[in-house]
């Protein structure tokens, strides 16, 4: 193998890195909302493989079985559409992987940029595909399909709260009205008492009036000149 070799096989495999990087990054500017949930997906990983093998193997093998079958250019570009586009949403749920590996690695950052997370997670992942034979069949093949069943249970989770229905099935809760004031008889011997708490009596208004009189200075006795 000569350098040209050497080269072509290094731009090669740069190219497909930084084409991984492309489409984390465009899944986590489009959809950061969906890149958040199918984050959280990944901490369930075997539930979210098995639903991307549900989706990726039958829409995988379809579109390919169209492509090779089909003389029909139209029919043709039907069946790539249909076997690309598991794998292509498999990309763009796997921006969720490299969220979670970039929120293990955190820079101070993080909190003004989310999108360093899935830039410095990503090529973390892109690394572990260099790995022969482990990373180019086994890391790389379950990062598409697990991230297509992240993408795909993201987009059909139901986000609103469980407790919505109940809440709004309950009447708001309302205060009772204050009773009205007791009227009290003019002649009832209560109401007579109140009279006479609320009447000021004159030894008050004396009291009132009268202040204390300072007491008055001696005063000072002339000097004799």
């Amino acid at each position: 193998m000569n350098i040209a070799n050497v080269l072509a096989v290094f731009l090669l495999i740069l190219g497909a890195m930084l084409v991984f990087q492309a489409y984390w990054l465009v899944g986590s500017a489009l959809f950061p909302r969906l890149i958040g949930q199918a984050r959280d997906r990944y901490k369930t990983p075997i539930r979210t493989t098995l639903i991307g093998l549900v989706i990726v193997v039958p829409t995988f093998v379809l579109g390919f079985m169209v492509l090779g079958k089909s003389l029909n250019p139209f029919i043709k570009g039907a069946g790539f559409v249909i076997g690309a586009a598991p794998l292509i949403l498999g990309l763009i749920g796997s921006a969720g992987l490299c969220q979670l590996i970039g929120g293990g690695l955190p820079a101070p950052g993080d909190q003004s940029q989310n999108w360093r997370r899935v830039w410095r997670g990503g090529w973390v992942l892109n690394f572990c595909y260099l790995l022969p034979f482990a990373g180019w069949i086994v890391i790389l093949p379950w990062s598409i399909i697990s991230g297509c069943g992240a993408f795909v249970t993201s987009r059909s989770g139901n986000n609103a709260p469980r407790n919505r229905g109940r809440s709004s099935s309950r009447a708001p809760r309302q205060t009772p009205a204050p009773s009205p004031a007791a009227k009290l008889d003019d002649n009832s011997p209560r109401s007579s008492r109140l009279q006479r708490s609320q009447i000021p009596s004159g030894d008050d208004e004396k009291k009132g009036s009268s202040r204390p009189r300072r007491p008055r200075r001696p005063a000072r006795p002339k000097q004799e000149e």
